[in-house]
């Protein structure tokens, strides 16, 4: 029986809350079932569909497992480091239980480079690795993983927002986000710990002030 991974992230574009990073391990023959189910890239899901088909993922598949990278972390770190590291983590950690024969993942640098790197820096073969941008809307593996990852991110946004109050969606663009932590500075005068400080839109911001 072969046996495939898809790995996916959630959260490496916005200023607030932690990135997720998610493996799906499944037998290749169950993607009939994904697609049945209606598994597609999470990003073409409403969230009550992806909280829906989350249980139904897991059910179905052989390991899930997360890794998640906090605004502290992707601060102090390159963000392409960081997330070459979680995915080395996972698959190091999902292969000691299962020999897997392929991992699909969703590329989130130039594809040949990150083969190449992980290769190198994780051990694994070349030939096991199929790396794409929008793996997640042409692999259903991956499609399942990104679902993962962005219901766990949605999760963990809510329970901000009832500690933190309402910041809108999270990303720069969003001029909800930007007066949310306008008026954090000015109330505490530092940055929210739920920001991400090496975003270049906080020194325009603090510039502002």
């Amino acid at each position: 029986m072969e046996i495939i991974a898809g790995i996916d992230e959630a959260g490496r574009g916005p200023l607030i809350g932690d990135m997720f990073m998610a493996i799906i391990v499944m037998e290749r023959d169950r993607l009939v079932l994904l697609k049945e189910l209606g598994v597609k890239d999470s990003k073409k899901l409403s969230k009550n569909r992806r909280e829906i088909l989350f249980p139904q993922i897991v059910l179905n598949s052989l390991i899930v497992s997360v890794a998640r990278a906090t605004p502290n972390q992707i601060d102090r770190e390159n963000l392409n480091t960081l997330e070459l590291n979680m995915a080395c983590k996972l698959i190091k950690t999902v292969s000691k239980l299962h020999t897997i024969n392929a991992i699909y993942i969703d590329a989130f640098s130039e594809p040949e480079t990150l083969k190449i790197a992980l290769n190198k820096n994780c051990g694994i073969p070349k030939d096991a690795l199929i790396i794409k941008y929008n793996a997640d809307s042409e692999f259903l593996i991956v499609s399942a993983a990104s679902i993962i990852a962005k219901t766990l991110r949605d999760t963990h946004i809510a329970l901000l927002k009832k500690f933190y109050g309402e910041f809108g969606s999270g990303y720069p663009s969003d001029h909800r986000t930007i007066l949310w932590i306008k008026h954090y500075l000015k109330e505490y005068n530092e940055i929210p710990p739920i920001v991400r400080r090496s975003w270049r839109t906080i020194n325009k911001i603090l510039s502002q002030l």
